[in-house]
């Protein structure tokens, strides 16, 4: 049983795993602080990977991660703040 576990432990380092679900990057050029609201947001990305709070006001958070043996090979991250009337406080971008 031991080398059994050990065997797919070795297998998932060395496999390609992906975190997340991916979404295009365009349409982040596209928002507008305090105009574009929640619902546009869903109509580009889809449902966030996580819903929160930040100082409370709500943040969704899109993200996707591809590792390789272990690696992150490929990464990109959008997190977005709402203002209380729904259309967007803030935002972030990173990628790598």
């Amino acid at each position: 049983m031991r080398k059994l576990w050990y065997l797919v432990l070795t297998l998932a380092l060395w496999g390609c795993v992906t975190y997340g679900r991916d979404f295009g990057t365009t349409p982040v050029r596209d928002i507008q602080t305090n105009s574009t609201t929640q619902r546009e947001i869903f109509g580009l990305f889809g449902e966030p990977v996580r819903k929160g709070l930040d100082s409370g006001y709500e943040t969704w958070t899109y993200s996707y991660h591809t590792y390789q043996m272990g690696q992150l090979v490929a990464s990109k991250e959008l997190y977005v703040v709402f203002n209380k009337d729904n259309t967007v406080r803030s935002y972030s971008f990173t990628t790598k």
